[in-house]
């Protein structure tokens, strides 16, 4: 009876052992299931919802690079597009003309040519640098005559005022399809003439971002057409005075 005893007592020990065993088990994966959810919430990839842990991952995950003669279902690649800058290049009146008959007064005149009222500039750079426009003229001459270098050859936005402070309107060829230029150009200009190499000078300037496309300046149907105007004085002598006018376009306000 008394090794029956001691048996009976050693099974009871391994089965309570066991059990013990089974707890401890237990609690390591309850605590093991617990620290991989913290991990999850902490990584964003699930979140509580009533409750109930779900998962917060994207619906699909960024498709892997797409590398030559791979095959997959689904990987992406980078677009690239260049764009090559163009020229910047201006559009100018042909000529200009004066017409008038001695009246014994100091004249005012303008150029009345609805084509000489504006110009066009076609800034395709794509840089935004800005741009300015000058114009030089030689003295007005009839061969024998001149009209003074001073004082006789001015430019506005106006072609009813010599003297008014009007800049040129500016707008887009197409509308839409221009930055509008920002001009500070003060008017009205002055333009000194020379016989020869004449100093330019300022007639529109942009500032930078501005005037990037088609950009019509003036015009005879705008608000602000241009007026090239010469003084002439009521003494001038009669005949036909030419100028060499040289318009350019620089890059840089």
């Amino acid at each position: 009876m008394g090794i029956l005893k001691v048996r009976s007592r050693s099974v009871a020990q391994a089965e309570s052992q066991t059990s013990r065993e089974r707890v401890i088990a237990r609690s390591v994966r309850h605590q093991t299931r617990r620290l991989a959810m913290a991990g999850a919430l902490l990584a964003g990839v699930l979140v509580p919802l009533g409750g109930v842990l779900v998962s917060s991952s994207p619906a699909s995950a960024t498709p892997p690079l797409c590398s030559s003669g791979s095959t997959t279902s689904s990987c992406s690649s980078t677009g690239t597009l260049t764009l090559a800058g163009g020229t910047l290049s201006l559009t100018a009146p042909s000529s200009f003309t004066w017409g008038a008959t001695i009246t014994g007064a100091n004249l005012s005149l303008f150029d009345a040519t609805s084509a000489d009222q504006g110009y066009t500039v076609d800034d395709l750079t794509g840089s935004g640098a800005g741009w300015h426009v000058t114009l030089a003229a030689t003295t007005f001459t009839n061969g024998t005559h001149t009209l003074a270098d001073t004082g006789t050859f001015s430019t506005n936005g106006s072609v009813s005022s010599a003297t008014a402070t009007t800049a040129p309107s500016a707008s887009c060829v197409t509308v839409g399809q221009c930055l509008v230029p920002t001009n500070s150009t003060t008017y009205p200009v002055a333009i000194t003439t020379a016989a020869s190499s004449p100093t330019p000078v300022t007639i529109f300037d942009t500032a930078v971002n501005s005037g990037m496309g088609n950009v019509q300046i003036g015009g005879s149907a705008a608000a602000n057409p241009i007026g090239w105007w010469l003084s002439v004085p009521a003494l001038a002598y009669a005949g036909s005075y030419t100028s060499t006018v040289t318009i350019s376009i620089i890059s840089t306000p």
